[in-house]
Order: C-alpha cells, then structure tokens, then sequence
C-alpha cells in the first residue's frame, strides 16, 4: 500500500507461505502492487513495456490460484489518502524531473550525434575540395609544361630559320665573291692578251724598219 517499513512492523508475525498451501482459501490482493508489478517487469527485446502488460500479468495468476482453488478477492486503492498527498505530489514531481532529465539527456545526443554528421561532412568536403585543387594544380602544371614545351619548340623552330637564313646569306656571299674574283680575272686576262697584241703589232714594224734598212744598203753598194 505504500507505506514505509510497513513490512519491518509485520515481520515479528508475519511468515512466508506457499500459494500450494492457500488451496481452498480466500486470498485478498492488493491490485495496485500487481499492476505495478507487471508494469516494471514485463518487458520486451527494446527493453519497452509489453503492451497491457497489466491484463496479461492478472490473467495468468488468476488462472494459476483458480487451478489451486484459491479464490482471490482483489482490493482496489480509493481516494488518496491525506496523509498521502504529499507523498503522491512529491512521487509526480519525481516522475516529471526525471521525464526532463531524459528529455534533456536524449537532446544532448541527439546534438552530439548532429555535430558529429556535421564535423565528419565537412571534413569529407574539405578532403574532397583539396583533391579537386590537387587535380587543378596537376592540370595547371601541365599546361605550363605544354605551353613552356611549346615556346621552346617556337624559338628553336626560330633559331633554325635564322640559321639557314644566316647560311643562305653566306653562301650568297661566297657565290657573289666568286663572280667578282672571276671578272677580275676575265679583266686581267684581257688587258694582258691586249698588251701581248700591241707588243706583237710593234714587232712587225721593227722588221719592216730593218728590212727597208736592208734595201737601202743594196742600193748604195749597187
């Protein structure tokens, strides 16, 4: 019934029975200690109370004093007492704090849980922003690559225009300075065979001069 050590007060004449020897007899219950009872010890797998448990609970011990002839007479709580009130209002507040105390403790994990999705989400985010900029650093040093290979290709390709321009110049020059040592040539030869021409036209008058010289001398010695 609710009443502290009520038990300690009946122990100098109370006994424990068995209900096998309750057989024939009338048994008053307090109904209000079984409900309470099967509430709080009937539970299932999760750990959550079966549902009417209380019906189920009352059921079976019926069913177990009608079959050792017992009769039950069950005695049901009235109106609370006076003297109760205050132990039913500070049994409610009890309840109520610790309904808020679960409350508050399933807020907390649930936040802690929210926090934890959230810390893992943005860590998987920042891993996978520093592999995007690992690629685009990749992709950033091959195009500098290309574009460096490309301006090497560009200034050799350059260089060796300038070089066959530079060997076209120079055998350019070589031809033009053949020319010019060959009319130098070709001109010295014509003023030599011109020279050698006068000399052989100077010649014959010398000859004529002597061979008139001759004849003189016959006329004279004749």
């Amino acid at each position: 019934m609710g009443v502290h050590g009520l038990w300690d007060l009946l122990a100098p004449v109370g006994r424990r029975v068995s209900v096998e020897t309750l057989t024939g007899k009338r048994l008053a219950i307090d109904a209000s200690i079984w409900m309470i009872q099967f509430m709080k010890a009937m539970r299932d797998e999760r750990g959550e109370m079966v549902r009417n448990a209380h019906i189920l609970g009352f059921f079976r011990r019926i069913c177990k004093l009608l079959f050792l002839r017992t009769k039950p007479v069950f005695v049901f709580d009235g109106g609370t007492p006076a003297l109760k009130r205050r132990t039913v209002i500070a049994r409610r507040r009890q309840r109520e704090n610790a309904q808020a105390k679960i409350r508050k403790t399933a807020e907390k994990l649930l936040l802690n849980h929210v926090k934890a999705m959230r810390l893992k989400q943005s860590a998987d985010n920042l891993q996978n922003q520093k592999e995007m900029d690992s690629a685009k650093g990749k992709e950033v040093v091959s195009e500098k690559s290309d574009a460096s290979n490309k301006d090497e290709a560009a200034l050799e390709g350059h260089n060796q225009e300038m070089i066959d321009e530079m060997l076209a110049a120079s055998i350019l020059a070589e031809e033009s300075g053949e020319l010019g040592t060959a009319s130098n040539c070709a001109a010295e030869i014509g003023s030599s065979s011109g020279n050698a021409s006068t000399s052989a036209a100077a010649f014959p008058k010398e000859d004529e001069e002597d061979e008139s010289d001759e004849e003189m001398m016959l006329v004279r010695s004749s």
